[in-house]
């Protein structure tokens, strides 16, 4: 009976090292990080130049140390307005670096990517070569 109970034990224990970590469990980047690791993923999805993945990571890490100091004050929050201000400002960035068929599939990607993320009272939309937050109307 004791081995069967060191068995079962064992195998508890190897069954809680291989389980994969929870969404939220990774570290937090820093905003040059973040910065790094978008510019990285947009250089692969939007088959980008060296010189444009060089200024989309200055756009991004712009923008990744803005929205920290955003939300650096604990008692306040960024407000809907600030967040779509700051997203309009980096967007119109990014569309000087880009040609329009990348701006158009970063729009459609940023579009999908923000889809189903937290945003309960709108839709994040890629319309005209911009990003539009639209309203739901059922929202409460």
């Amino acid at each position: 009976m004791l081995p069967l109970l060191a068995v079962v034990a064992i195998s508890f224990s190897a069954a809680a090292q291989t389980t994969p970590p929870q969404k939220g469990d990774h570290p937090r980047r820093s905003p040059q990080e973040m910065a790094q690791h978008q510019a990285k993923r947009l250089s692969k999805e939007l088959s980008l130049t060296a010189d444009q993945s060089t200024k989309v990571e200055q756009i991004m890490a712009a923008r990744a140390q803005e929205m920290q100091a955003l939300r650096a004050d604990a008692s306040t929050r960024p407000t809907r307005e600030q967040m779509q201000a700051n997203r309009a400002k980096y967007s119109d960035q990014l569309k000087q670096v880009l040609t329009p068929e990348q701006f158009a599939k970063y729009t459609t990607l940023a579009a999908n990517r923000h889809h189903g993320h937290g945003m309960k009272d709108g839709k994040l939309k890629a319309k005209d070569g911009k990003l539009k937050l639209k309203a739901n109307s059922n929202a409460s």
